[in-house]
């Protein structure tokens, strides 16, 4: 150690003798504050002198290799080497005369500590006369990774709690050292020793901080600290830098790189539990505040939910209202026309009858014409009959989505009365087309006790609904043929607070253009004359409305649609 040094050598030299110094303060800082604790109280004053002569160690490596310095001569060298030993050898006496005494007083734990002390001083002396290996490894901490667990489903703690700190440092008693100070504080500590694994326990793990050290083989802290900034998940995570090398270049860069906060060594136990203590606080309000946006979007996403259900419910009460009006007013003239049409085809009947003697005496040619016009006039008839019908049917249910509630509420079996009302949609749809068919699947939750609705209004919605299902599945059968099974599921199922129905389909599906229109008063996607456009919309309401429920929709287009219907219990 005797030559010129100067660059990177000289740097190399200060962070070697630091990092054994940084060994000394720190456990002999924390055998003087646990002197009371593990029965060494008589000692703390030779502690305290061993500690001190470790500061001056300190002091002199910054004086006669200081961070300011660009080379050491020969001759400056030859003289700090000089001094150096010397001092060192004065502390290594003592720290081996305490070694002597705590093998016959002490603790185990304070016999380890002293030993690292006397192994550091050791290094300190073999290093200042040119030997790099240890002399000795009695006391040192193994290199494996240990950590304090956290029980199942931790949350990061904040300051009050202590937090979940991540250490990944290379030096064993470097780390046994960050460890014990911050256990001591009430933090939960793992640690690591090096980049690399420091990384996969961040993915394994959920951590408060890390506390990063620069120099580490494979990955070292400036290439570990990129990693985390570049992953979104630990983005936000504070990290610490520790490292011998103080200089202002390495505390630039690590800030500019995203680090919350620097830390030298040896590590001040004092500036530790700040700088620590600031971080944790830091990151506590950051989650709090994460934590109340996301509450907050929540809040704002189920008052849009809220703000769409009122809107539909004023628009099917303002409809209600003017459709009650619109079909009075309809309905007797309606009922006019369609008994008027019925009676005219039964006397249309009779007028064939009276004049067949008058038809046999008329010329052939008379006699067709004749017979085209009674058969145009009697499908005219029929055709206002057919849709007066339809009208009335229209009329009828602008009346029942105008009146609301149309009986009172009962217990009723839920499981019963899907089944029944599903089997009245399929067996309706047999008879008015003998080739439609359809697979009905169930799957009913038996521990369901009865609920109280009104069950006429409630059966009203399951029949719309599987009357709509089964057409869909229909109409698919009709497009894709023989290779296509059209199946109608309805399922029960209950949670803590409602009762679930759910009917699914495998038919065309509903388009995502018009799913938000489905529940709007006469909206159908049926071909004109085939629906009224208010069997959805009268649904929603007796749910909504009546039974205080909700109804959702699930649908892909020409793979299925589901209904789910939740009722309180």
């Amino acid at each position: 150690m005797n030559d010129e040094l100067t660059g990177e050598a000289l740097k190399k030299l200060r962070h070697d003798l630091r990092t054994p110094i940084n060994h000394i303060l720190g456990y002999t800082d924390m055998l003087v504050e646990d002197a009371a604790e593990i029965g060494i109280a008589a000692f703390v004053e030779p502690l305290r002198k061993i500690r001190a002569g470790g500061r001056t160690l300190l002091e002199l490596i910054q004086s006669s290799l200081g961070e300011g310095m660009l080379a050491v001569n020969a001759e400056a060298m030859a003289a700090f080497e000089s001094r150096f030993r010397s001092r060192a050898q004065t502390l290594l006496i003592s720290a081996q005369e305490l070694e002597e005494e705590f093998q016959r007083t002490a603790s185990e734990d304070a016999r380890t500590d002293i030993q690292r002390v006397v192994a550091a001083l050791e290094r300190l002396i073999a290093m200042s006369s040119g030997e790099v290996d240890e002399p000795r490894p009695s006391g040192s901490v193994t290199g494996e990774t240990v950590g304090v667990p956290l029980p199942d489903g931790h949350v990061s703690l904040g300051l009050e709690s202590g937090g979940r700190i991540l250490i990944a440092e290379d030096n064993p008693a470097n780390r046994d050292i960050l460890r014990r100070r911050l256990e001591k504080e009430g933090h939960h500590v793992t640690e690591t020793q090096d980049g690399r694994e420091a990384l996969e326990q961040l993915e394994r793990g959920d951590f408060d901080l890390l506390l990063l050290d620069i120099l580490m083989p494979r990955l070292d802290g400036f290439e570990t600290l990129a990693c985390i900034r570049r992953n979104e998940r630990f983005h936000d995570l504070p990290v610490i830098m520790i490292s011998a090398l103080d200089e202002i270049q390495s505390v630039v860069r690590c800030i500019e790189m995203g680090a919350e906060d620097y830390l030298p060594k040896p590590i001040d136990p004092v500036l530790l539990r700040a700088r620590i203590g600031a971080c944790l606080e830091k990151k506590r309000l950051r989650d709090r505040e994460r934590q109340k946006t996301a509450e907050l979007e929540l809040a704002l996403h189920r008052l849009k939910e809220t703000q769409d259900q009122l809107v539909v419910q004023e628009k099917m009460a303002s409809l209600g209202a003017l459709t009650a009006g619109v079909a009075h007013e309809i309905k007797n003239p309606l009922n006019f026309v369609t008994n008027f049409a019925v009676l005219s085809v039964d006397m249309m009947k009779e007028v064939l009858e009276l004049i067949a003697p008058v038809r046999a005496q008329m010329a052939p040619k008379d006699g067709e014409y004749l017979d085209d016009l009674l058969s145009d006039l009697t499908g005219n008839l029929d055709r206002i009959r057919d849709h007066g019908k339809r009208a009335d049917s229209i009329v009828r249910g602008m009346l029942a989505h105008s009146r609301g509630g149309s009986g009172q509420r009962e217990e009723i079996d839920l499981n019963v009365l899907v089944a029944e009302a599903v089997n009245l949609a399929y067996h309706g749809l047999r008879a008015q087309d003998p080739g439609f068919n359809i697979s009905l699947e169930s799957e009913y939750d038996e521990s369901i006790k009865p609920v109280q609705v009104v069950p006429q209004d409630l059966s009203r919605v399951i029949l719309n609904i599987a009357n709509n299902g089964c057409y869909a599945a229909h109409q698919r059968k009709l497009k894709a043929g023989d290779g296509y099974r059209p199946t109608l599921r309805t399922s029960t199922t209950q949670t803590a607070s409602t009762v679930e129905i759910r009917i699914r389909d495998n038919g065309t599906g509903i388009p995502a253009a018009v799913l938000q229109k489905i529940f709007n008063p006469f909206f159908t996607t049926k071909p004109t004359g085939q629906g009224t456009g208010l069997g959805l919309s009268l649904s929603y309401q007796i749910v909504v409305e009546q039974l205080k429920g909700t109804v959702k929709v699930q649908s892909k287009e020409n793979e299925f649609t589901e209904f789910l219907i939740s009722l309180p219990k």
